[in-house]
């Protein structure tokens, strides 16, 4: 087996994993972004800072948003937002750097496969010179 071909291979396959990472992450960025309600019965009031500065607490607010991508960063506890239009931007923004991700892999895989049918033409046609 030829040393190029094998590498060419190894890094296809690499490429293939990347591609499907991604496209796992793109269905749980859809499937774990909701809106979610905060507890009322907890003896405590509870809060967090949303990614635009505004500080939202339980005993206050009765919904806040959420989005997660745990295939990103296994220990995320989610990023959750006070409102629809701040979970969407977070959620669009990520949504189109996994888009842009996949795209320059396929554009890679197809390059790949350009090169590695001009090499078979290549040696198809000195095999039947020879």
């Amino acid at each position: 087996m030829d040393l190029n071909y094998s590498l060419m291979m190894g890094l296809d396959y690499s490429l293939m994993t990347d591609l499907t990472d991604i496209e796992l992450k793109l269905e749980e960025l859809e499937a774990r972004y909701k809106k979610k309600y905060f507890r009322k019965d907890t003896k405590r009031a509870w809060s967090f800072k949303c990614h635009c500065g505004e500080k939202v607490v339980s005993n206050v607010a009765d919904e806040y948003f959420i989005a997660l991508i745990t295939r990103k960063d296994p220990n995320a506890i989610g990023r959750r937002f006070c409102s629809k239009e701040c979970a969407d931007i977070y959620f669009k923004e990520q949504r189109n750097e996994l888009l842009v991700e996949r795209e320059r892999i396929i554009e890679e895989r197809r390059k790949m496969r350009e090169v590695y049918e001009e090499a078979e033409r290549k040696f198809i046609a000195i095999k039947e010179k020879s």
